[in-house]
């Protein structure tokens, strides 16, 4: 299945051009900040699902926050695409079964290792495209990703008029 991410990579752009302008800097000065940014948000995503806590009984946070949380990285990922110049949409397949917590796991010790190479356009590509699957994987549909996106990129706009 072939995800459209234009309105992503559209409202990011204009998003990024905002923070660009507020703080001074370009992609090129923020590039390794960026990867640096989405394995913090890749960490705060797993520290919501809790898989790894093998030490805990609490159960994960509900399906909003880890949906928000997920989508901060969807933010990160898609400013390191506008920064390389990436095609914008994505391949994967129609249906992916949930993970279960080894599988997450692996998942993630994947994605946060990976971070530090994202600097060609196919191993960012490659890298979105986990990332979706990952999405899949927790339960989410590209429609509710995209509506979620849309919700925090807006609250992000507020935050940069709101001097954040």
């Amino acid at each position: 299945m072939k995800i459209d991410l234009s309105k992503i990579f559209e409202m990011q752009a204009a998003l990024d051009k905002t923070i660009q302008n507020n703080h001074n800097v370009t992609y090129p000065q923020i590039f390794e900040k960026l990867k640096f940014a989405l394995l913090v948000e890749t960490c705060e995503l797993a520290n919501e699902i809790r898989f790894f806590k093998y030490w805990s009984n609490k159960q994960s946070s509900p399906k909003d926050v880890i949906l928000e949380e997920y989508v901060d990285g969807i933010h990160f990922i898609t400013s390191l695409c506008l920064a390389k110049g990436c095609p914008n949409f994505v391949e994967i397949d129609k249906h992916y079964q949930p993970a279960n917590k080894e599988e997450l796991t692996e998942i993630f010790l994947d994605l946060s290792s990976s971070i530090k190479g994202l600097n060609t356009i196919p191993e960012i590509m490659s890298w979105y495209r986990n990332y979706l699957i990952l999405g899949v994987k927790l339960g989410f549909n590209i429609s509710e990703i995209l509506e979620s996106y849309i919700n925090k990129n807006k609250i992000n706009f507020q935050r940069q008029e709101n001097n954040y």
